[in-house]
């Protein structure tokens, strides 16, 4: 929201609308990343916020205000009840909160800020955990943790309204996150819509799969049919495909995520290897300029990878604990890189940023 910023002290809230010069505490006992503003076209008033907060009983309701006035006479109840604590979620066309009683969890979700309505789940599905993984073009996708499942959630797919689910993958891989935060290893590819990758647990194995379709249907990776040198690989369909790490992996050394932009459609970058199944200490790159149809090796081992000016430079930094001077830049999607010394003397490299725009062709 141009020139307004919003600061979480402890657990009370400011806002401020002269770009941090004078602040205004806008509620206490709120709680901590369940601070949401306005959604554009959504929401009617552009200065309303949405957050989750403790009331004098120590229980926690969903409540909205505008930033000009936050009293306590000013704050709306959108859901008349309690809600679980850090449930609130305010995304694009929906607004998701939970609520339970005794030791049964109800899941309740507000399409375009109407009424809360109960999330309807097939018969046989008893969630222990649901995952919000995308709201993108007016569908929710989630994925939830049966009774049974201890490291892998199952992914749903929702009417428009996000009331009705139908489950579309099984078994897709998951881990706790320190503070109690699950990742599920799925990633929703930026610049082509309705295309996700996910990794997929059966029997002790993972697998990277992709859909084209909103999950409707899933396929395996193809291959590429060289290495990075040229020569032919040993790796066929149907007993040999690629695999990526997603969001995140065993081995503490490697980043684990693959790289995709809006401004980039169809280009894919990301860690992983060929075979069977996924390897957590191999570290290959790849990279597709097709969205996932044909890949190409580019490094032996991980880099940590910036896209510029659209995807048109792709800069890399190989990722290792020791010092570096140097950097690798392709300008044709990663078939030829070029070696450049960015500094005389070696120097520890945690990351890449860029500058703000799409078309820059600035990097820090």
């Amino acid at each position: 929201m141009a020139g307004r910023t919003s600061q979480l002290l402890g657990c009370a809230l400011f806002a401020s609308t002269d770009l941090g010069r004078k602040w205004t505490l806008l509620q206490e006992r709120v709680t901590k990343d369940r601070i949401f503003w306005s959604v554009s076209g959504v929401d009617l008033d552009p200065d309303l916020v949405h957050m989750e907060m403790q009331d004098s009983s120590g229980g926690y309701l969903y409540v909205t205000c505008l930033i000009q006035n936050c009293s306590d006479k000013m704050v709306t109840a959108q859901f008349l009840g309690k809600i679980d604590h850090n449930s609130l979620l305010v995304q694009d066309d929906y607004v998701f909160v939970k609520v339970t009683t005794g030791n049964r969890t109800k899941h309740y979700v507000s399409y375009r800020r109407n009424e809360f309505v109960q999330m309807r789940f097939p018969k046989y599905a008893l969630p222990k955990d649901v995952q919000i993984v995308s709201t993108d073009e007016s569908q929710v996708f989630l994925a939830l943790q049966e009774w049974y499942q201890s490291d892998t959630y199952n992914l749903y797919q929702s009417d428009s309204q996000g009331v009705y689910y139908s489950m579309i993958l099984e078994n897709v891989r998951s881990t706790k996150q320190p503070e109690e935060n699950v990742l599920i290893d799925i990633l929703e590819v930026r610049g082509v819509k309705g295309v996700f990758l996910a990794n997929q647990k059966m029997d002790g194995k993972v697998t990277t799969r992709i859909t084209y379709n909103k999950g409707r249907t899933w396929e395996p990776l193809t291959p590429p049919t060289t290495d990075m040198n040229g020569k032919p690989v040993s790796c066929k369909v149907p007993d040999c495909h690629l695999h990526l790490h997603l969001r995140w992996a065993d081995n503490p050394y490697v980043s684990g995520t693959v790289h995709t932009k809006d401004s980039a459609p169809g280009l894919i970058m990301g860690a992983g290897n060929l075979g069977s199944k996924l390897v957590e200490y191999k570290e290959e790159m790849y990279i597709t300029s097709d969205c996932g149809k044909t890949w190409r090796q580019v490094f032996e081992e991980e880099h940590h990878i910036l896209y510029l000016d659209h995807g048109g430079v792709i800069v890399a930094i190989k990722d290792t604990s020791i010092p570096l001077k140097i950097l690798k830049f392709s300008i044709d999607e990663g078939r030829t890189w070029n070696i450049h010394n960015f500094t005389s003397t070696s120097v520890f490299v945690d990351g890449l940023l860029s500058e703000p725009g799409d078309e820059t062709l600035v990097m820090t």
